[in-house]
């Protein structure tokens, strides 16, 4: 009977060991290339977003945010906000693309706010790019 008991807790315990399935702890690095910080635009320009992702193991996703970066004017106009969410996929990856400036819109300074995710759900640090609208 020892035996047996013996040899139930020793498959209990390699099983319990070996099946445990590690999680992923490593935060994905997310780059913007461009535009660089302090990059100026015109109206109805068009800007070409680059971006570089990595992670040990898998990408899940991006967003990319560009809002404005003033307070002071709060009609309609200085609303504007572009939201870019989009999947990513192995264990490195690029992003490129272009974001016409409408016409509707005040000058001043814009955010551009690029985050990333990986698939166990760890967030890169993300990237911040402080751009002018003119």
């Amino acid at each position: 009977m020892q035996k047996y008991l013996l040899v139930f807790v020793t498959a209990f315990i390699f099983v319990s060991l070996f099946s445990c399935s590690k999680t992923d702890t490593t935060k994905p690095t997310a780059e913007l290339l461009s535009p660089a910080d302090a990059d100026t635009f015109f109206i109805t320009d068009t800007i070409l977003f680059r971006a570089a992702f990595s992670d040990n193991e898998e990408l899940n996703q991006y967003r990319m945010e560009m809002k404005n970066d003033f307070t002071e004017i709060t009609d309609s106009l200085s609303a504007w906000k572009f939201v870019v969410v989009d999947a990513l996929s192995g264990t490195q990856d690029t992003v490129s693309r272009e974001l016409i400036i409408p016409d509707t819109i005040y000058s001043g300074n814009y955010l551009l706010i690029l985050k990333c995710a990986d698939a166990d759900g760890n967030e890169a640090a993300g990237d911040t790019a402080r751009i002018v609208i003119e």
